[in-house]
């Protein structure tokens, strides 16, 4: 089971995306995969057990420490 830590974005680099906003004590986004996203700054689990498709691209705003954080393997800079 891949755990990965997200990358961590400031507030420029996701305007006009859609952000997933996610609830400190359950995760945005559960089941469906093996995979799972931590925050890149508080590790809190964003994306539990996710398919790797469903974490592409998407943009998460952690609940317990406020990062926008999105998924490691695809960041555009």
């Amino acid at each position: 089971m891949p755990q990965f830590d997200m990358i961590l974005l400031d507030e420029k680099q996701v305007e006009g995306t859609d952000v997933l906003q996610h609830t400190a004590g359950s995760p945005a986004r559960e089941g469906g995969g093996d995979e799972t996203y931590r925050c890149g700054r508080c590790k809190t689990k964003l994306l539990v057990n996710v398919a790797h498709h469903d974490a592409h691209g998407v943009v998460v705003k952690c609940g317990k420490c406020g990062s926008l954080n999105t998924e490691p393997h695809h960041h555009h800079h």
